[in-house]
């Protein structure tokens, strides 16, 4: 009995120190600077991390002469799905990889190098670019809210959607806003190459390396970069291909992002796509996903 009792007091002390250990935080919604924990190294294999927050499961596939590099996300707070930025644009330091180990990314890819035009509503968590306000009607807008949904506003401010959307007293609020496009797939539904017609730029109907993200339920999501001009073997795919991989993969909406030269999927401190980091191209901002959990690591020296 005096060991059974010893044996329940050593459990009752462990448990509650197992469940401070596992506790988390949100991110704040509204704060660029804010980033992720450094994410646990033995959490990570091969193709995947896991830890009690995030779970990441990246992999190729190869459809016809095109490989996809696809990772599979999951999350337990939209706080997770984050966007960093660089500025000022052409900075030599504006790279995928550089600002993702910055931001202690777990995966990450390009965002629409939005530095590179001078149109589109530019938000990156909750803050408005400067001089980013002009929407285009050459453009599909994705929209993506405090819970981490996804949301169109198709060729921008032709849709009613934008400004419902944008209203200051739209519930749940908008964190992020993206102005490259187009969307692939909308509600379900995959669109035509036809739907799209309007977009005259980024040869669309070529076989190009081209980058994606979609939203497979709530707090799930798709990232895919797809390599092109002969790396890696692969040719690239055109717009509506990649459309179309995107609704197999089950994406319930879906957006094409800035890819060519930007083209890149950045996992476990490597680059899981083709592209060399030697080659990688300077852009403006990224989105990436990363821990909640403190695993002691934050401070710690090489980090």
């Amino acid at each position: 009995m005096r060991k059974l009792l010893t044996a329940l007091l050593i459990l009752t002390l462990l448990v509650p120190a197992a469940l401070a250990e596992t506790t988390w935080e949100p991110l704040p919604l509204d704060d660029l600077e804010a980033i992720p924990h450094i994410a646990d190294p033995a959490n990570f294999t091969e193709s995947s991390y896991e830890d009690e927050t995030l779970s990441v499961t990246v992999e190729h596939i190869w459809v016809d002469d095109a490989r996809f590099n696809v990772a599979r996300v999951k999350i337990v707070d939209p706080s997770q799905l984050r966007t960093g930025v660089q500025q000022p644009y052409g900075k030599k330091d504006n790279k995928i990889s550089t600002m993702a180990q910055a931001h202690n990314a777990v995966v990450a890819i390009g965002g629409d190098y939005f530095s590179k035009d001078n149109y589109g509503y530019v938000m990156r968590m909750q803050y408005v670019m400067p001089k980013r306000t002009n929407p285009s009607s050459k453009r599909d807008m994705l929209l993506i809210d405090a819970n981490g949904d996804f949301h169109f506003a198709l060729q921008s401010n032709l849709d009613p959607a934008y400004d419902e959307l944008l209203d200051p007293t739209h519930e749940p609020v908008i964190v992020n806003t993206f102005n490259f496009g187009p969307a692939l797939v909308v509600d379900g539904k995959l669109r035509d190459a036809a739907d799209y017609s309007y977009y005259t730029k980024y040869n669309l109907g070529g076989k190009e390396p081209r980058s994606a993200i979609g939203q497979l339920g709530p707090l799930e999501y798709l990232l895919v970069v797809v390599d092109g001009r002969d790396a890696a073997d692969s040719n690239g795919c055109t717009a509506a291909a990649l459309a179309q991989f995107m609704y197999d993969q089950g994406c319930i909406n879906a957006y094409n992002l800035d890819g060519g030269n930007s083209a890149l999927m950045y996992f476990n401190g490597e680059n899981y796509s083709q592209k060399s980091f030697k080659a990688e191209r300077a852009v403006s901002d990224f989105i990436y996903f990363g821990t909640l959990i403190d695993f002691g690591l934050d401070g710690a020296e090489g980090n």
